[in-house]
């Protein structure tokens, strides 16, 4: 269900949107300054860890993105997949064997870990020492990507001491090999995420590791101050545009720590932020209606538009834990949250729409996500079935924790009116408990919580992705060890069946018949209860030009620049 907006601020977003894709394109770019500023952008969340393979939030994976390059990358426009580090592939007749072409002359960022301070040059051993260090590192999500897929990975991580994967290897400086277990349909698409990045051993052949990638922007050792993170331009990076400028334009790009919505767009209006990607609807209804002239104007101070995202919010459930190991009570539950209320009423139609099928997000193209079947509201139906549990009419049921990350007050406000509708159609007690997200991230992997708020955004745009958090492939036998990204601990044979045939399958049609078999399983046994799909709004200073949204929140700032000129704009086709 499409929610529509107020008047004024749909003929709004039409008017700016509807003749380009590219939304903050102002040409004539040989008119405008190259180099010199600092792009702000707000987070919500904040930022420790630098290393790829440790970071599981998508908070973290947006800077990142700015340090590290992978083999392969998602275009910014259609997230189709191109050459980075990489400058060609090929794949033998079996499907399993990867050979890539490697760019010459990419040479890591310059940094102290390297003899003289100077960066070396990129080379195949960097690919195959990437990859050890995955398959050899114990909890990290990067070996998720690759267990069981190249060949020799598993064997490494179960070693008692570091070993090289058998299936990489190395042809000269500037070709290397990678052989799979088995034909994979997703094996490229992993490649490009940033889990998969190239990172030199010298960042961490000693025990702290060193934020040095191929990218195009830097985290010297002042990058963190206070609530924000600088990183500043990559003076050696190895991309220029087409007249032949180096890359990248800004000096600097600049993220700041702000937890609140209502003081991101404080801070956009004092001209702090130039760009805001998740602003709740009821802010921008105020902003448009309070400085509508500002949007009129020509050229226009900011550019507005509201875009659908693969990300999905869900309850999740710890299934190994009373009383929600009991599939019955999950189902009840599910039952019983009006999911429409929430969007209409809570949210103020800051969403897609309620999530009424599964948990893979309609922005997910060339999948049919109408055709599964989800859980309906039927409070009948919810009594009855927690009655079948055994807590007819609530009773004995005990005091449930339901646990939410609570910087924004929107996951508080969803949570209390969940916590609403199941006392009232259930007579089931929750206690809300606010985390920040780290404890809340922590909780959800040590299997430490019985009930919470989640989203997930997606890696890489494949059911897959999404479907990962069901797959019980990966999950450890004890409690005392992390799970992730099934951190609900839900084990279901024919689910994983499912789920393995369809990541080996290339046939594109019938791989989708696959995973829509397994996510109808992942719904009907209700490990999850998806809620919302995700749709947000993004505000721009319309002084920034070239900058790409998109529905994976990957930004490309290679090429984003801030104009002082008052130009005015044109659309791209």
């Amino acid at each position: 269900m499409k929610l529509f907006l107020n008047s004024v601020l749909l003929l709004l977003i039409i008017s700016l949107f509807s003749c380009g894709n590219n939304v903050t394109d102002k040409t004539d770019k040989n008119t405008l300054g190259l180099y010199g500023d600092t792009l702000d952008i707000a987070l919500n969340q904040e930022v420790s860890l630098l290393d790829p393979i440790k970071v599981i939030d998508g908070y973290s994976l947006q800077v990142l993105g700015q340090i590290y390059e992978g083999l392969l990358k998602f275009n910014d426009k259609d997230l189709s997949l191109e050459p980075m580090l990489a400058e060609s592939w090929t794949i033998d007749n079996s499907g399993t064997i990867y050979t890539f072409n490697l760019k010459k002359g990419v040479h890591f960022q310059d940094n102290k870990c390297f003899s003289g301070g100077k960066g070396r040059e990129f080379k195949a051993s960097d690919v195959k020492k990437t990859i050890n260090r995955i398959c050899n590192v114990a909890d990290n999500y990067s070996y998720n990507l690759l267990k069981d897929k190249i060949v020799g990975a598993s064997a490494c991580y179960n070693s008692s001491e570091i070993k090289e994967v058998e299936g990489v290897k190395i042809i000269d400086d500037y070709t290397v090999r990678i052989t799979l277990t088995r034909p994979s349909a997703i094996f490229l698409q992993t490649l490009a995420t940033i889990s998969l990045a190239i990172v030199p051993f010298e960042a961490f052949k000693n025990e702290s590791f060193i934020a040095v990638g191929t990218g195009p922007f830097i985290a010297d050792e002042h990058f963190k101050e206070h609530n924000f993170i600088t990183l500043k331009r990559n003076p050696t990076y190895y991309i220029k545009d087409e007249q032949g400028n180096q890359l990248p334009y800004l000096d600097a790009v600049r993220f700041h720590f702000v937890p609140s919505s209502q003081e991101r767009l404080n801070l956009f209006n004092k001209k702090v932020l130039d760009i805001i990607v998740d602003l709740p609807s009821a802010s921008i209804k105020d902003v448009v209606e309070n400085k509508i002239s500002d949007f009129e104007s020509k050229p226009p101070k900011y550019v507005l538009g509201r875009f659908p995202e693969l990300i999905t919010s869900y309850i999740e459930f710890n299934t190994k834990v009373a009383p929600f190991n009991n599939p019955k009570v999950r189902k009840a539950i599910a039952l019983a949250i009006d999911k429409t209320e929430l969007i209409d009423v809570v949210l103020n139609g800051e969403a897609y729409g309620p999530a009424i099928n599964g948990v893979v997000p309609p922005a997910l193209k060339n999948y049919d996500f109408e055709s599964v079947i989800g859980i309906e509201y039927n409070v009948e139906k919810a009594q009855k079935m927690l009655d079948e549990a055994g807590f007819k009419n609530g009773e004995k049921m005990p005091l449930i924790k339901f646990y939410i990350s609570g910087n924004e007050p929107q996951t508080l406000r969803v949570a209390l009116e969940i916590q609403k509708q199941l006392q009232l159609n259930l007579n089931i007690n929750t206690e809300i408990v606010s985390l920040n997200f780290a404890e809340k991230l922590s909780l959800d992997r040590m299997a430490e919580g019985s009930m919470g708020i989640s989203a997930w955004l997606a890696d890489y745009p494949s059911p897959d992705n999404f479907l990962s958090i069901g797959y019980g492939g990966n999950i450890p036998s004890s409690l005392k060890d992390p799970s992730f990204p099934n951190t609900c601990r839900f084990q279901n044979q024919e689910f994983d069946n499912y789920y393995e045939q369809a990541i080996k399958t290339t046939d594109e049609v019938k791989r989708n018949e696959l995973y829509l078999a397994a996510e109808q399983i992942l719904i009907n046994e209700a490990p999850i209860i998806p809620l919302w799909y995700f749709e947000n709004y993004r505000l721009f200073q319309s002084s920034i030009i070239d900058y790409q949204p998109n529905v994976m929140h990957i930004h490309n700032l290679t090429k984003v620049r801030i104009s002082n000129l008052e130009a005015n704009p044109t659309e791209t086709n």
